[in-house]
């Protein structure tokens, strides 16, 4: 019998809590890491973590702690569960302790987090030859009822994947199968990147609900949320990532593909697909507008994704609208903030080229 893939969940939030309980409830060696002991410290005391609702069970850690070492310490698969815009410093703690061979996954990595966190990693001096690795959303609808208890509203059919590197993918997914075959490989992380479904949801469902959410008037925030006014904005969101990764060379899914792919419904309009997810019923709109649905998905998915429109000579009016009313709300310069194609070593002369050297050629896994 093949041995189990050791794993680290990085993160106790609610993704984190319920990828380390699952992970543990079926038998894998889970050691669970969170920057801050708050959030951990009922975890350490318990010991395990309990789902409800969709996933049953109890995952028992052999690790929940504020130790980063610890955690990382003999593991296969790192799975990296942190609101994106603290991959940076993440990767920069992570890099003293990575060994050869082990994996990080990042769920999500928004766009380009891939890239971000190995740049960051060969810049902090890690010489460990590991594969950095992202999925274009978190596998779970999920909110933690508390700390250890996860409730699960549901589980996507599918999840696409991409190593940075793309002859790297297939070995991914393959380790990852015995725990999640829901995880698919993509073509490339510009793919994942660029399907960077949060980005397009987030921001716009939040920005135009802002006097219900400044009323603190309770509503679901994806079926009340999305009225025919407000899906057609995300349609022209949509739009225009997709001209983005057209001028990049790269396939992705338009907003209405993914939901039929993911979620398994009846391909229709965008209006009509959200407003009739099962999973997203009772999703509650957050209460306020300093939350990461902005200061999360905008820096790094929508300034993402226009710093490279600029760079490839494509117009995102829609995008450009949403960054410029989250900076205006939030009083942030989320331009400065965000995660241009500079901040990740990149030249606008040579951006194709090197993006295209970067991912190399496919291959099947070893």
């Amino acid at each position: 019998m093949a041995r189990k893939e050791k794993y680290a969940v990085i993160g106790a939030g609610c993704g984190g809590q319920a990828i380390a309980g699952y992970l543990a409830s079926i038998g894998f060696d889970v050691t669970l890491y969170n920057r801050s002991s708050i959030r951990i410290k009922p975890i350490q005391r318990r010991g395990y973590i309990d789902l409800t609702g969709e996933l049953k069970g109890r995952g028992k850690l052999s690790y929940a702690g504020t130790d980063i070492a610890t955690a990382l310490a003999d593991r296969d698969i790192i799975m990296v569960v942190v609101t994106a815009n603290a991959h940076k410093a993440l990767a920069r703690k992570m890099a003293p302790y990575l060994r050869d061979g082990q994996i990080i996954v990042l769920n999500p990595g928004r766009t380009c987090g891939a890239l971000e966190v190995e740049y960051i990693l060969r810049k902090s001096g890690c010489k460990a030859d590991v594969i950095v690795a992202e999925a274009n959303t978190l596998i779970y609808a999920v909110r933690v009822i508390k700390p250890g208890v996860a409730a699960i509203k549901g589980v996507k059919k599918k999840v696409a994947i991409s190593a940075l590197h793309a002859a790297d993918t297939a070995r991914v997914v393959a380790k990852l199968r015995a725990a999640y075959p829901q995880f698919i490989p993509a073509a490339s992380f510009l793919e994942t990147s660029f399907g960077n479904i949060g980005a397009i949801f987030h921001p716009a469902i939040t920005l135009l609900n802002m006097d219900r959410i400044r009323a603190k008037t309770p509503f679901d925030f994806y079926t009340d949320g999305v009225t025919r006014k407000v899906a057609h904005f995300i349609e022209q969101v949509d739009n225009e990532v997709q001209d983005v990764a057209n001028a990049l060379g790269t396939k992705r899914l338009s907003v209405t593909a993914w939901l039929r792919s993911r979620y398994g419904l009846k391909l229709s309009d965008i209006y009509t697909m959200i407003r009739s997810n099962r999973t997203y019923q009772g999703i509650k709109a957050p209460t306020t507008l300093n939350n990461r649905y902005l200061w999360e998905d905008i820096p790094t998915g929508l300034v993402s994704i226009a710093s490279f429109a600029n760079a490839v000579g494509v117009r995102t009016k829609a995008i450009d609208t949403l960054i410029e009313q989250g900076c205006s709300v939030l009083n942030r310069d989320f331009w400065e903030e965000g995660r241009t194609y500079k901040k990740l070593g990149l030249s606008r002369k040579t951006l194709i080229p090197d993006l295209r050297n970067m991912i190399g050629p496919n291959r099947a896994a070893a």
